[in-house]
């Protein structure tokens, strides 16, 4: 009897109390970026019971977002308010509000929350606090129980301008849809800034439709960023990496070489005319109040017109009076000129010659220890400046996390030391082979470096990940760390990149069979990715996922493609001369496997890019495809019509190179 009493009185506890009764984990684990204060409380909140008060001034859109990804309907009007949503003006005369807006940040994007068991309030010191406060507070659900975990939280961010760049213009030309994408996920980690980079031949006019961005595209961009509280400020290049622009007969004319040029030519007057023309038109498009104009990497200054110029005033001066004259133009248009820092680093005199108000982006890609030497230059001249450093995506099959990571965070934290306003993050495109997909785990860990001025580190930031993203620990992170890791087996330099080598004929020389010792590695390493992904019942963010699939498979295909080569290779050498001849038929069939693996991959491939990209570019990615699937498939030929003679030719016969085990 005792025993039944105790049974029926649990059961009315739980079913007063169900949320209390389970056990999730606190605030301080499932947030990114890492708040300034967090205060960890043992409650919940039912949202399912919430009745908000909102203020009537501020914008509700963010919880009105929110609301309806949790299926939650609507906002309930009637009886005792237990929920609050608005801005410091809009909550100041309400009684339940009164000791939390004491301890909303007097930063513009600084917010209050807090999460008890009976009241919820978020408070933001303006309507873009109010929206960081909102994301915070997504990162606290639970999503199927309807429930926020409990927290008192104190944020702003430490650095005012947090930027992601998206490189359009060498391969892949984002689609507008998937531009919003990249909004609307990097404002839930509170970055502000969507910079696209735009060599000239992308702009509209200059080139097809389905090669540019549309005017129309570029307006709808910017309203629908404000939503998320970001600027979209345009990274156009306005001297050097211009090859692809100037190839095009019509504006041939404005480069710096007769043919073959990379720059504009600084001697022309037509160039500014040109322009002029372009940064008007992007300034009168643009709300953000910066335009990048580039300026990086001019490598042609000394050849050419320019070259002429620099023999009689220097390279430097050169330089310099042509980005004096595009900030001009960009000033003239009410905009603040950005510019990449490099060649002037290079040449400090020219610092102090810089307008006040010129803003430098100083990229950097390596290790910290140059920055305090690539920042103090600019500070001693009392320059703003805006650290930039990069996701290190480029020609890589998934990016190098375990490099970038360092590189960002350092960046953020030395140069917020010096003085720095902004984080620039970038991502590049540099042999148009990259799926942004594969970004997103690096653009959340740069929303932490920029909104901390430098976080804890890629330890603590991997125990958060899969929390503050997909609402539960699926061991995603841990997959994402085994694929960065396989650069180590795949990547070997810039000129010999993984996706270079990924595509390289195998039996054109000996540097694919000498990697084959990793082939395994690469195909332990697909089996455990996939076997983590099939885990994953993802509700949230679910297009984290969209490329890590692919991505795996790509690497399993590379691993089967060194093993493939080095058995081939010896194979063929040790057999050389006997009647084995079966074995070349047997390679052959190996080798059409390998072939058929990789038009299934294309194809996989193909879907994804669609999903993101323009389809402009995607032919020159099939024949790299069809390339080193013509290469497979002639020596698969090859090698079963060597089976049917009575004895194994030698390697060279077969145009094979020679095993290194076994000389001639």
């Amino acid at each position: 009897m005792l025993i039944n009493i105790m049974a029926i009185t649990l059961m009315v506890i739980v079913s007063i109390f169900p949320a209390q009764a389970e056990n999730y984990v606190s605030a301080s684990k499932r947030l990114i970026p890492k708040p300034v204060e967090v205060e960890n409380l043992d409650t919940v909140f039912e949202l399912s019971q919430a009745n908000w008060y909102l203020g009537k001034a501020t914008d509700r859109f963010p919880l009105d977002e929110y609301l309806k990804e949790l299926k939650i309907a609507g906002v309930s009007q009637e009886g005792q308010k237990n929920a609050y949503f608005g801005t410091v003006n809009d909550l100041g005369e309400v009684e339940a509000c009164k000791e939390a807006l004491k301890n909303v940040p007097e930063d513009e994007e600084g917010y209050y929350l807090e999460v008890t068991n009976d009241k919820l309030v978020v408070i933001g010191r303006s309507d873009a606090g109010a929206f960081y406060g909102i994301q915070t507070l997504r990162q606290l659900t639970e999503d199927d129980k309807l429930v926020a975990v409990g927290a008192r939280i104190i944020d702003y961010p430490a650095l005012r301008y947090r930027a992601i760049t998206d490189d359009i213009s060498r391969g892949p030309l984002t689609k507008l849809e998937f531009m919003k994408q990249i909004i609307k996920t990097m404002s839930s980690f509170k970055l502000n800034i969507y910079s696209p980079y735009m060599e000239l031949q992308v702009l509209e006019g200059i080139r097809l439709p389905e090669e540019t961005i549309s005017t129309n595209d570029y307006e709808e961009l910017i309203a629908f960023s404000k939503k998320y509280h970001v600027d979209v400020v345009p990274s156009l290049q306005t001297f050097g990496h211009c090859t692809v622009f100037l190839a095009l007969p019509d504006y041939k004319h404005l480069g710096n070489l007769s043919s073959g040029s990379s720059q504009l030519d600084p001697t022309n007057p037509k160039v500014y005319e040109f322009l002029e023309q372009e940064i008007s038109k992007l300034a009168s498009l643009t709300k953000a109040p910066f335009i990048n104009i580039g300026g990086d990497e001019t490598w042609e200054l000394a050849s050419g017109n320019s070259g002429i110029e620099v023999s009689r005033i220097g390279a430097c001066n050169v330089y310099l009076e042509h980005i004096l004259k595009v900030m001009e133009i960009v000033k003239k248009n009410g905009k603040i000129p950005m510019f990449w820092g490099d060649m002037v680093l290079a040449h400090p005199e020219l610092i102090a010659k810089l307008p006040e108000d010129v803003i430098v982006l100083n990229w950097h890609y390596g290790d910290a220890t140059s920055m305090p030497q690539r920042l103090a230059p600019f500070q001693a001249e009392g320059k703003r400046q805006w650290a930039a450093p990069g996701i290190d995506n480029w020609l890589r099959i998934f990016p190098f996390y375990l490099s970038s990571n360092n590189n960002v965070n350092s960046f953020a934290k030395i140069g917020t030391k010096h003085g720095i306003e902004g984080l620039f993050t970038t991502t590049w495109d540099d042999d148009g082979d990259t799926l942004f997909g594969n970004n997103w785990y690096g653009v959340v860990f740069a929303s932490e470096a920029a909104w901390k001025g430098g976080g804890p580190g890629t330890s603590f930031f991997n125990n958060r990940f899969d929390l503050a993203v997909f609402g539960q620990d699926y061991d995603i992170q841990d997959a994402i760390m085994k694929l960065a890791y396989t650069n180590y087996y795949t990547y070997q330099g810039y000129f010999k990149n993984s996706n270079l080598l990924f595509f390289k004929d195998p039996f054109a020389d000996l540097e694919i069979y000498n990697m084959a010792s990793n082939g395994s590695q690469l195909v332990l390493t697909e089996e455990q990715v996939l076997k983590t992904l099939a885990k994953a019942d993802v509700k949230r963010n679910q297009h984290f996922l969209s490329t890590l699939s692919f991505t795996a498979w790509k690497v399993g295909t590379f691993g089967r493609k060194l093993l493939v080569t080095k058995k081939v290779i010896d194979t063929v050498t040790e057999i050389e001369g006997t009647p084995e001849t079966e074995k070349l038929y047997e390679l052959a069939q190996d080798l059409y496997a390998l072939e058929k693996e990789i038009r299934e991959l294309y194809n996989e491939f193909s879907t994804l890019y669609l999903k993101e990209n323009k389809s402009s570019f995607l032919n020159e990615l099939k024949q790299r495809y069809l390339s080193l699937r013509s290469c497979l498939f002639a020596k698969a030929m090859e090698l079963e019509n060597a089976s049917y003679q009575e004895y194994v030719q030698s390697p060279e016969m077969l145009g094979l190179p020679r095993s290194p085990k076994k000389k001639k």
